[in-house]
């Protein structure tokens, strides 16, 4: 404590020689639950939209790149529909695992090796911090049973969650969409919760702050349950996914009715959702009309954050044709997309996290000075990434000028 005290006399020195200088803010601060509400630190209800790029191994490999498919999501400059730029604040980031059997993956994470993460996915999540962008990381596998899963993805959980635990923009999704086949809604749902259960202890155990989404089963059409049953922590949101054949079939209103329950009682995050008339997929065949407006109209009115399966010209429900242009027009969902971002792109926005403000109740002051303190001149390269911003393993001087010029803001 002696040290902490004389530690922050000398910090104190430093605040009032910076006193003046202009606050310094992130642009994507860390987000929390309030009941049924995604909020930032400010308290402000927040609905982020976006995107959902394809596997991110073939994105990088295949298709053009990953740096290159978000500059083509961000860039303001695009006049394609009726709208001047896009304006996405999230992307989903869809890690394929080795064993999926949907799609199989030319570079993923396999257990004992650093190289996706540090060629490709840290990379990308911090080419998304650039953009003010929100990074979804999504373990993708496709109507699996949790079950089945369970030491795949806790291995997964294990090596990302102390990697990304300073990133306020990283979000993670632990598991794309369970199949969890059974008897009864509840009792499915209890099975994928005891698996998403194991995960999410994992991450908190590293991650106390990240934004957590749980799927449910059935592709996760089934959060129902979720209402009544959820899953212990803090910072969870329950995923939806629903197509045009969900939402145009004679059992619309079952698959609404869960959406709807879970969401009065938890925030709701829907993380795929998309449409094309020229599909091969009869569950992805709709319009702007029957499905596309509609459906927005439905989530916006319940705050649901969303982003947009697929930026992609191959795999459906396609955004784009071949040549990179936005397929556009009453049947196809590109430029339905960039000009619904557009429309709503100053709605339910985060205000922007003042740096230093570690107790997260929007004032710099010295319950703040104090964690500084506990940290001072420690030399870690992953813990306090969030506040390093010279990229040099310690929290110094340098930092502290910026904390300083935020002080009693």
């Amino acid at each position: 404590m002696k040290e902490i005290i004389q530690t922050k006399s000398k910090i104190a020195v430093v605040l009032v020689l910076v006193y003046s200088i202009v606050p310094v803010y992130a642009a994507t601060p860390w987000l929390r639950v309030d009941g049924n509400k995604i909020k930032d630190p400010a308290g402000n209800v927040v609905v982020l939209r976006g995107v959902d790029l394809m596997d991110l191994g073939a994105t990088e490999l295949w298709y053009g790149g990953a740096i290159n498919m978000i500059n083509r999501l961000t860039d303001k400059t695009d006049t394609q529909g009726t709208s001047p730029g896009w304006h996405p604040r999230v992307v989903r980031l869809a890690v394929y695992p080795s064993d999926e059997g949907d799609f199989s993956s030319p570079f993923t994470f396999c257990p004992g090796s650093d190289d996706y993460y540090n060629n490709l996915l840290r990379p990308v999540v911090d080419y998304c911090a650039s953009k003010d962008l929100y990074a979804i990381i999504d373990w993708h596998y496709v109507g699996d049973n949790t079950w089945g899963k369970v030491i795949q993805t806790s291995e997964f959980w294990e090596y990302m969650a102390p990697r990304f635990a300073n990133d306020s923009h990283v979000i993670f999704e632990l598991f794309n969409e369970p199949g969890n086949f059974g008897s009864s809604e509840t009792n499915r749902w209890l099975s994928v919760k005891k698996d998403m259960q194991t995960w999410i202890n994992i991450i908190r155990s590293y991650a106390p702050h990240n934004l957590i989404l749980v799927a449910g089963p059935s592709w996760s059409q089934i959060i129902g349950p979720a209402a009544t049953y959820p899953a212990e922590g803090n910072n969870i949101a329950y995923v939806a996914h629903i197509y045009p054949g969900h939402w145009n079939s004679g059992s619309s209103s079952w698959y609404i009715n869960h959406i709807t329950t879970c969401a009065a009682v938890h925030p709701v995050f829907m993380s795929e959702w998309g449409f094309s008339e020229t599909t091969s997929y009869d569950l992805l065949r709709g319009t702007i009309t029957d499905y596309g407006q509609p459906l927005m109209d439905f989530i916006e009115g319940l705050q649901i954050s969303n982003s947009a399966w697929i930026a992609s010209s191959n795999w459906e429900p396609s955004m784009f044709e071949w040549d990179w242009t936005l397929r556009c027009g009453e049947g196809e969902m590109g430029c339905f997309v960039k000009d619904t971002l557009y429309l709503r792109r100053n709605d339910d926005q985060p205000s922007e996290w003042l740096y230093g403000d570690l107790t997260y109740d929007n004032i710099v002051d010295m319950d703040d000075l104090y964690e500084f303190c506990l940290i001072w001149l420690e030399v870690d390269c992953v813990n306090y990434e969030m506040l390093d911003l010279n990229d040099d393993c310690l929290i110094n001087f340098y930092e502290l000028s910026s904390l300083a010029q935020n002080w009693l803001e």
